[in-house]
C-alpha cells in the first residue's frame, strides 16, 4: 500500500501583504514625523501651483494607497495569468518603482524634502515587491 503524496495546503496570502500595506503606511509616517529632523519641511510647490505641505497623514494614506492598487492588480494577474501574472506583475512594480524617481524631482520642494519624498517611494517598493512576490500561491 503506497501513501498518497503529501499535499501542503493552500497559503493565505492576503495575511503577509495586509501586514506589508500596514508596515509601509506606519514607515512612512514615521518618515514624516522624522523629516523635520533632517531638515525636510515637506513643503511642495510643483509648477503652476501654491506651495503645500505634505502631511504624515498623507504619507500614510499614499503608501497604504497604492500598495493596495498593487494587492488588487495583482490578484487579477494572479487569477487571470497564474504565475505569468506574477511575473508581469513584478516587472510592472520594479518599472513604476524606477519611474517615480521623477515626480519627487519636479515638485519644487527643497532638497531635504525631495530625499525624503524619494524615501517613501522606495519604502514602498522595497517592502511591497518582495512580500507580495512571497506571498504569491503561484510560486
Amino acid at each position: 500500500m503506497t501513501a498518497a503524496p503529501a499535499v501542503a495546503p493552500p497559503r493565505a496570502s492576503w495575511r503577509p501583504r495586509l501586514a506589508a500595506v500596514a508596515a509601509v503606511a506606519v514607515a512612512n509616517a514615521l518618515l514624516a514625523l522624522v523629516a523635520p529632523l533632517l531638515g525636510a519641511d515637506l513643503v511642495v510647490a510643483p509648477p503652476g501651483q501654491d506651495p503645500a505641505a505634505i502631511s504624515a497623514v498623507a504619507f500614510a494614506i499614499f503608501s497604504a494607497g497604492f500598495a493596495l492598487l498593487g494587492w488588487g492588480v495583482l490578484a487579477l494577474g494572479e487569477r487571470f495569468l497564474g504565475r505569468r501574472g506574477l511575473v508581469v506583475w513584478t516587472v510592472v512594480a520594479v518599472l513604476v518603482a524606477l519611474l517615480m524617481v521623477v515626480p519627487p524631482l519636479s515638485a519644487g520642494g527643497t532638497v531635504a524634502t525631495t530625499v525624503v519624498l524619494e524615501l517613501s517611494h522606495l519604502v514602498v517598493a522595497a517592502v511591497v515587491i518582495p512580500v507580495f512576490w512571497k506571498s504569491s500561491k503561484t510560486t
